[in-house]
This record gives structure tokens, C-alpha cells and sequence, in this order.
């Protein structure tokens, strides 16, 4: 583990608000290039500050009650905006509970490659703000009234104030779902940010449009 995923690791485990996790963050970076410069190794490093769980823990356990309390209400509006959602004219659990479930390629309709790169294009968009770029994306006028900047953006803050940059993307899981005889491309993909970790989760139909779009 290097010395950015060390950081993240930690950062994602800690119950505070985001601009507290940007504080920390700058702190353990601080402590690590001092300790570099007295001629610790990474490893050492790591090994003396233990495991980023435990680390965590170790801020969690001294952050003040109105720090875990703002904490645990913005989970709190995570789990509405979750259970409420964003998806738009299909029922992502619908199809999940149907079970029509097929590995990415069986229809012949897609390939890996081309839903993958949709997929993060669409990311990428809703990274950089531009959220007119998503609609020209959706398979309907209800699905693009539903991406629009405020809603979009009210999402964003369900799971802190500050992401922080990209990253990179983690794991990916590509299949096909056939619901009433139409075939659909779901994605589901890991992005890990400065500070937080997001999963995403795509569905796009035959000719590549954007039918559902789900974060949490």
C-alpha cells in the first residue's frame, strides 16, 4: 500500500464532515513527509501510525459529539437520498429481483469495452458539473428533467460537502438484465475520491442511452 491509499484508507473510515477529513488528511501527509525526512520508510511509517482502521478509530474515538452528531444527520439524509433515489422510469431493484441476469456480451448488443467508457464518461460529466452534457445522454424527457443541476447536485452533497479530486476507479461489474423482452447494460463501479468513495451504478439501454443512474 502506498502512501495515498494508506490516506484514503483512513479518510474513509472516519465519522466526521468533510472539511474535518480535508483537515486530517493535510495532517497525515504532514506527519508522514516529516517522518520521510527523518528517514523512516513508508513501512515504518505505517506500521507505527497501525492499520487504517484502527487509526480511524483512534480520531473517531477524540472527534466532539457535535462533529460525530452533523456526522451521523448527513448519514441520515444518505440513507433517504439512497432509499428515495434517483432512478427515473426503470426500477433498478426490479430488475435485480428479475431473474433475467446475464453476463455482459450475451445479447450480442454490447461489448465491455463500449459500456465501460459510456460509464465513465457519464462519471466524469457529473464530476466536472456538467450536467447538461448527462441529459443529451438520456434515453427520455422524464429521465432528463430528473438530471437536472439542482437535483443532480443535491445528490452530491447526500454524501459530503467536499469529494475532493478523482482519484481512480475501483472494482467493475458489467452484466445485462432482459426485462418484458428489452435487453439493458448494467454497470456497477467503484470511484474513490480525495474524500470519500462513491458506488455508482449505470443501466443503458440498446443504443447506449442512460436509463437509470443511482449513487451511494
Amino acid at each position: 500500500m502506498n502512501q495515498e491509499k494508506y490516506v484514503i484508507a483512513v479518510l474513509k473510515k472516519l465519522k466526521c464532515s468533510g472539511s474535518k477529513k480535508k483537515e486530517i488528511r493535510k495532517e497525515l501527509e504532514s506527519d508522514i513527509a516529516a517522518a520521510l525526512e527523518n528517514g523512516e520508510s513508508l513501512e515504518e511509517i505505517m506500521a507505527r501510525m497501525g492499520s487504517p482502521a484502527s487509526l480511524a478509530g483512534e480520531f473517531n474515538d477524540n472527534f466532539s459529539k457535535e462533529e460525530i452528531t452533523a456526522f451521523k444527520r448527513r448519514k441520515g439524509l444518505g440513507i433517504a437520498g439512497v432509499i428515495i433515489g434517483i432512478l427515473v422510469v426503470l426500477l433498478l431493484l426490479g430488475f435485480y429481483m428479475i431473474p433475467k441476469n446475464y453476463p455482459m456480451g450475451k445479447s450480442g448488443l454490447y461489448t465491455e469495452e463500449e459500456v465501460t467508457e459510456r460509464t465513465k464518461t457519464v462519471i466524469s460529466y457529473f464530476d466536472e458539473g456538467d450536467y447538461e452534457a448527462i441529459q443529451e445522454m438520456c434515453f427520455s424527457k422524464s429521465m432528463e428533467q430528473a438530471m437536472t443541476e439542482e437535483k443532480l447536485e443535491e445528490v452530491k452533497k447526500l454524501f459530503g460537502e467536499d469529494w475532493g479530486e478523482f482519484v481512480t476507479f475501483g472494482n467493475i461489474y458489467l452484466g445485462e438484465v432482459v426485462q418484458m423482452g428489452k435487453s439493458y447494460a448494467v454497470v456497477q463501479i467503484n470511484a474513490t475520491y480525495e474524500n470519500t468513495g462513491i458506488t455508482y451504478t449505470l443501466m443503458f439501454d440498446k443504443e447506449m442511452k442512460l436509463c437509470a443512474f443511482y449513487v451511494k
